[in-house]
């Protein structure tokens, strides 16, 4: 390994790999990252960890992206730097691996390689303006408040208001703001109305 001082008095590193080819190194860093961020109780099972070691060992799994153990995710949303951890919400459907039914995951991270799934930042609010997806968005800080602003979608009352109509939906988006209510952002207080309609 050789370091270095950079601009600013950071220390940089590049990593010199010898004897060892790039897909043995990945694949042996990212069984590592994998099994540290699987070591909880919850996936301690046998079967589980028949699935995680053959996880581990598939070629074609990418090693250093952010992945989830199950169920269908998409567009990463507000990335955000906050309080010395890196934060990434994204496209997620808690109820299976298929598009539908639109939340916002959580992860963190100190190092954006190591990552620690968080609970669901934020939800569909049955009856609310958000009610059939919490779609697309981006994190800012309002000072030091992490702000959200997303792409909520409720069925139009009028055909008038349709904004989306792919085929299959039909549904009025509006412009939504959601504040941290914590400092390790995994509690969220949605304003009451759209901040656009």
């Amino acid at each position: 390994m050789v370091t270095g001082k950079a601009k600013g008095g950071r220390v940089s590193c590049v990593t010199i790999m010898s004897r060892s080819s790039r897909r043995t190194f990945l694949r042996n860093a990212g069984a590592a990252a994998l099994a540290s961020a699987f070591s909880s109780q919850a996936w301690a099972s046998p079967s589980r960890q028949r699935a995680q070691a053959k996880l581990a060992s598939d070629p074609r799994r990418p090693q250093f992206h952010l992945l989830l153990a199950a169920n269908w995710m998409n567009d990463p949303n507000g990335p955000i730097y906050h309080k010395g951890r890196y934060h990434m919400f994204y496209q997620y459907n808690p109820n299976g691996a298929f598009w539908g039914s639109m939340h916002w995951g959580h992860a963190t991270s100190p190092d954006m390689v190591h990552w620690q799934h968080e609970p669901i930042a934020l939800a569909p609010t049955p009856g609310g303006y958000d009610q059939d997806g919490v779609f697309s968005g981006s994190a800012i800080l309002e000072g030091e408040r992490p702000v959200i602003i997303y792409t909520g979608v409720q069925p139009p009352r009028s055909s008038t208001e349709i904004t989306l109509d792919d085929g299959q939906h039909k549904w009025r988006e509006v412009q939504c703001l959601a504040t941290s209510a914590d400092s390790d952002l995994r509690s969220w207080k949605k304003l009451p109305e759209p901040i656009i309609v």
